[in-house]
């Protein structure tokens, strides 16, 4: 089964376990994408756990999944200020959309309580303003609540295999958004629930093109 019928896809993560934590389960489900997971940094500015074993927790996450229809990769940067917003753009199209075929790229929210988040998702409409490629938000623990979701997606089945990959990220097992509770709450929403989905993964939908 493909995501929108789509063959790839590019995954922008800011930090190691971004793309994890909010769309795991995404992947997991839509077997037949492809979908191409670009760590950008170490961690976050002023974050303790800043590092470069933390880009081994994000293997050793998919590892763990079992999955085969994802590529990871990661950039020599530890910080997201390590380039300026041009330079990051010129380096993925360079290193990624230039020669490879994207039906979509899928990026944090603009609307999201963490500067770096913002910062990558600004990213999205200079990646498609050439090709004809779809463009999605992710939904994050420090998404803001004026953000408004227009795709929902069930990962009910997938859903243990991603709590599993998500205890890979030991550094980050002391963050309130780690805790059982928490995850669980993220993955859920009242209307969804109603209509029989157990757990969700959201998304906002930008553009899309059916070629």
């Amino acid at each position: 089964m493909k995501l929108l019928n789509f063959d790839r896809v590019l995954c922008l993560s800011p930090h190691p376990d971004d793309v994890e934590y909010s769309m795991a389960g995404t992947i997991l489900k839509y077997s037949d994408t492809s979908f191409d997971v670009l760590c950008l940094t170490h961690g976050g500015d002023c974050d303790e756990t800043t590092n470069l074993s933390r880009l081994g927790e994000v293997d050793k996450s998919w590892k763990k999944s079992n999955a085969s229809n994802y590529n990871l990769y990661f950039t020599s940067q530890t910080l997201l200020k390590d380039l300026d917003e041009d330079q990051w753009i010129n380096y993925i199209e360079k290193t990624f959309t230039n020669d490879i075929k994207y039906d979509c790229i899928i990026t944090p929210s603009e609307f999201d309580s963490h500067f770096e988040h913002r910062i990558v998702s600004s990213f999205g409409w200079p990646l498609t303003r050439v090709k004809p490629i779809s463009l999605m938000e992710y939904y994050s623990p420090s998404t803001l609540e004026k953000w408004n979701p227009n795709m929902f997606i069930d990962i009910t089945n997938v859903y243990d295999t991603k709590l599993n990959m998500l205890k890979e990220f030991e550094s980050q097992q002391h963050r309130s958004y780690f805790s059982t509770e928490t995850i669980d709450g993220f993955h859920t929403n009242f209307q969804c629930s109603k209509k029989g989905l157990s757990k969700i993964e959201r998304f906002n939908l930008k553009q899309i093109f059916t070629i």
